[in-house]
């Protein structure tokens, strides 16, 4: 059900964005580190966004037991999550500066570590068990951790579906492993993120006819990354919290990485954009946007 209202409310609303983001001039015009050669409208991200917090608050008035467990959470969720689509939007209005993002992205991590998206427990390689992490070391980890996440989904949003297409396969990926652990907040929330990206993907795929901007793909990083931040109610799962997240994101973790080795060694800004990402090897080769 949450899927399928993620779903259909993207489907429905990108159409409508993509005429306010003409209409309002808030277009991703071509230049030297685009790869579309004609002018696309942005606002896609704010389908997705809205689609998400339809079905999610949907789950929260229907199933009793999320109210339960999950009310505070979700409310820092939500709040976390308007806050970076703002700053995403305003990125893609105004193109604001890389260093005033990489701030306002720390503020929003921050926010959710008060809101208790935490990563507190590592488990001991060695002898087994759990190792507490101190609260100060605790926050630069999480902080590090969505940052980074909401980074690659960024970056990696280079071609037509790209970002999309790559946060469908991740959300419903874990959305079935969230399903196996009987995680079903996790899985709620994962189906909600696949049916609002899975229907805005369809005006998205190539030849787009839309972008989700800095607007959707860091609120994909965002919530992809809060999700793996939820408690699990088994003990023995706390082993693969970021494990397997990290596996299914290798691709945009490994670009970003990347990335930043590249421009440090050049002796550049890290925040200096180029058009050296994994996807813009590949069409260099001569693969397609949809074959990439």
């Amino acid at each position: 059900l949450i899927f399928a209202i993620s779903l259909g409310v993207s489907y429905l609303l990108t159409p409508l964005m993509r005429k306010i983001a003409l209409k309002a001039g808030i277009l991703s015009r071509p230049g030297e580190r685009r790869v579309h050669t004609r002018a696309i409208p942005y606002l896609g991200g704010l389908a997705i966004y809205f689609a998400f917090v339809a079905s999610v608050l949907v789950a929260f008035y229907v199933n009793r037991q999320i109210r339960i467990d999950f009310s505070q959470k979700l409310a820092g969720l939500l709040l976390g999550g308007t806050l970076i689509v703002i700053l995403g939007l305003w990125d893609d209005i105004k193109n604001i500066r890389p260093i005033t993002k990489f701030i306002g992205q720390i503020a929003v991590a921050l926010l959710l570590f008060g809101f208790g998206f935490r990563i507190e427990l590592l488990t001991n390689p060695f002898g087994g068990g759990e190792i507490q992490i101190p609260l100060f070391l605790s926050a630069i980890i999480t902080v590090a951790w969505i940052v980074g996440l909401v980074n690659a989904m960024n970056l990696i949003d280079g071609l037509d579906g790209l970002a999309a297409g790559i946060a469908v396969i991740v959300s419903s990926s874990l959305l079935f492993i969230g399903l196996f652990l009987h995680n079903y907040i996790t899985a709620f929330l994962l189906a909600a993120l696949a049916g609002s990206t899975l229907g805005f993907l369809r005006y998205n795929f190539y030849p787009a006819r839309i972008f989700m901007g800095d607007t959707g793909s860091m609120f994909l990083g965002l919530i992809l990354a809060s999700a793996a931040l939820i408690k699990s109610q088994y003990k023995a799962a706390t082993a693969v919290v970021l494990l397997v997240p990290i596996t299914v994101l290798a691709i945009p973790i490994y670009d970003t990485f990347n990335a930043a080795i590249r421009r440090i060694l050049k002796r550049g800004s890290i925040f200096r954009a180029d058009k050296k990402h994994l996807h813009h090897r590949l069409l260099s080769t001569g693969l397609t946007q949809k074959q990439i």
